[in-house]
């Protein structure tokens, strides 16, 4: 792997592991504060519950006609309640209790009554008196509330505000404990008469992040980005290949070209002498018996002697590099009415029909007259072709189009043969497209279309095509091809187009 690619992928694959671990992070963060949430709320209802039973216990205490004595109450509650320090009430204004007392119990039943409702008398962070309008008094010590064990066990640190200090009921995560996320919670207790509020916190520290997720999406990351990598690489190396193989095959073709001029070269001269010679042989015959065979032989010797330098001359024409002349804006009705007025007496006798639609009359293509006319000239022959079942050269079967507004109206199954030439603009350029209603183009030739020397015909050379390319290419256009659906194909050459007045 050369270093850009090697760094173009390593970018790509922070940047998607980056993305992927944020997203883990988040979701493990709201995993965590939900149960997070839950067992904050399984504390708060179980301290309600706690808080719940003490209003109960009042409630029983003052619905009782003749209630014991506090002092023999207190040892049979206690047990059951070991959060309970004491019990007391004041019976005709005279305190009556298992412990003292306590300063401002008096003041704190009037407020009772006033209120109708218990109301606390604090003694401290974690003691308070629960007194009832009856004047009934609980001591409660809310350090023995829940015990620490019983609490769950995703909880972190509670704290209870009962006085002007809150009172520790679970410290599980020492503080500080460092970096992390903190997850903060307040909820108050659900008893009327004691609703304390609870906080909960707790600390995401580094040792509870998703380190596993993080490095089993690290390895799938990196996994992905190795084999989209190592796809592109492919592709690269196929289009590599294609292009070094093309441009063996134009290797090839100069090769042939200069032998081909080579052979010119050579045959045109013993060719020009053998002409000469049997000329001067038919002006010294003498024999009037032999004169007319031997003039007939001589002749036919001429003959195929000027069809041989003929042969050899359109060959050399047909492989040399071709390089168009002077661009300049051209006409396409006057290039396609040329063509016509070549082409269509011939393909009249095939019953082929050729049409031309001009989608921009305005619009003027620059390019080298002769090269155009060569490549329409060769396209509409290669449609002829297949429409009379006889394979293109370099291509086996018709030709295809690249723009659906090119078409030509769909044929029916009996329609009869028809080609069909279009221009129209197309942004800054000038699109011929040439297409025909034929058995289009067979999948595995459409790929090698425009392959030097790939050809179906039995006596092609399979260069036309080829040169109709390389034509287009040295005008700055381009020459393409696919096939119709569901019939027929057609090719599209895309040329520059003229600019300013035309």
């Amino acid at each position: 792997m050369n270093p850009p690619l090697r760094h173009r992928a390593l970018f790509y694959w922070l940047v998607l592991f980056l993305l992927g671990a944020l997203w883990l992070g988040r979701q493990d963060y709201i995993g965590q504060y939900d149960r997070f949430f839950q067992d904050t709320s399984i504390a708060q209802r179980m301290l309600s519950q706690k808080t719940g039973q003490h209003e109960a216990v009042l409630a029983t205490l003052s619905a009782l006609s003749h209630p014991p004595a506090p002092e023999r109450l207190f040892p049979s509650l206690q047990p059951a309640m070991p959060q309970l320090q004491g019990l007391g009430y004041l019976p005709d204004g005279a305190w009556a209790g298992s412990t003292d007392e306590p300063p401002g119990l008096r003041a704190a039943v009037e407020q009772a009554r006033t209120l109708g409702r218990p109301v606390v008398l604090p003694l401290d962070t974690a003691r308070y008196w629960l007194v009832a309008p009856s004047s009934w008094s609980l001591l409660v010590d809310a350090r023995h509330l829940v015990a620490p064990a019983d609490l769950p066990a995703g909880l972190a640190n509670l704290t209870l505000a009962i006085g002007q200090a809150p009172l520790t009921l679970l410290a599980r995560q020492p503080d500080p404990v460092g970096p992390g996320w903190p997850l903060v919670l307040a909820k108050p207790l659900g008893a009327a008469s004691q609703p304390f509020m609870l906080h909960s916190a707790r600390t995401l520290t580094p040792a509870s992040w998703p380190w596993l997720p993080w490095l089993l999406w690290g390895l799938t990351s990196a996994l992905l980005v190795a084999g989209v990598t190592a796809m592109r690489r492919s592709r690269a190396e196929a289009r590599r290949q294609q292009e070094q193989a093309r441009l063996a095959a134009m290797a090839r073709l100069s090769t042939l070209g200069e032998m081909a001029a080579g052979i010119a070269h050579e045959l045109n001269q013993p060719l020009t002498a053998i002409l000469a010679q049997t000329r001067a042989a038919q002006r010294l015959l003498d024999d009037e018996d032999e004169r007319p065979s031997v003039r007939r032989a001589l002749l036919a010797s001429a003959e195929q002697a000027k069809r041989a330098a003929d042969i050899i001359s359109r060959m050399r024409a047909l492989v040399q590099p071709t390089t168009p002349s002077r661009r300049e804006a051209l006409d396409p009705d006057a290039l396609v009415a040329s063509l016509r007025f070549l082409r269509e007496p011939e393909l009249a006798r095939h019953g082929i029909r050729l049409t031309w639609r001009n989608a921009s009359p305005g619009a003027r293509p620059l390019g080298d007259r002769v090269a155009l006319e060569q490549i329409l000239h060769n396209l509409v022959q290669n449609a002829a072709d297949a429409l009379v079942h006889i394979a293109p050269d370099g291509a086996g079967t018709a030709m295809a189009t690249a723009h659906p507004a090119s078409r030509a109206p769909r044929p029916t199954a009996d329609a009869a043969p028809d080609i069909t030439l279009q221009g129209r603009l197309e942004g800054d350029a000038y699109v011929f497209t040439v297409s025909d209603n034929g058995p289009g183009i067979a999948p595995d030739a459409l790929a090698r279309l425009f392959t030097p020397f790939y050809t179906t015909r039995a006596q092609g050379m399979g260069l036309g095509l080829a040169l109709c390319e390389t034509l287009a290419g040295a005008m700055d256009g381009r020459l393409a091809a696919h096939n119709l659906q569901p019939s027929g194909a057609c090719f599209t050459l895309t040329l520059p187009l003229a600019k300013g007045p035309t």
